[in-house]
């Protein structure tokens, strides 16, 4: 048997015996519970630890985390006629969204107001 693998033992048995988990033993918990595949109750009842506790710092973990931001690709064109650069004096950004949904930006938007459109929108579908 691995030192590792002693060790998470030996915390998820101080666990299991204990009221009180401090934020190392949770994220090593978290960890063991994460790695295993099994589902909280499963693992809960394997090491002995009360599935409730185990959902309760899940929870806060991912709260703690907030939301999963990621990159998008944008891709830039530049307006392709002397009338096209002309109009884009005034230049307004389009959005394109899944399932090819567009919008339209004018200068001076709201940034907040557009987030809030843009989740509603990605959220609807």
């Amino acid at each position: 048997m691995g030192r590792n693998t002693e060790r998470v033992d030996a915390t998820l048995a101080r666990a299991a015996a204990s009221n009180y988990w401090t934020e190392a033993e949770a994220q090593a918990v978290l960890e063991a519970y994460e790695a295993s595949g099994l589902s909280v109750a499963e693992f809960a009842r394997r090491h002995g630890l009360g599935p409730q506790r185990l959902r309760w710092w899940k929870k806060r973990r991912a709260e703690e985390a907030g939301p999963a931001l990621s990159f998008i690709q944008v891709h830039v064109a530049a307006p392709s006629s002397p009338e096209a650069q002309r109009a884009a004096g005034t230049a307004s950004m389009e959005v394109l969204l899944a399932r090819g949904r567009r919008i339209r930006v004018e200068p001076g938007f709201d940034a907040d107001a557009l987030a809030r459109l843009v989740r509603t929108l990605e959220e609807a579908c």
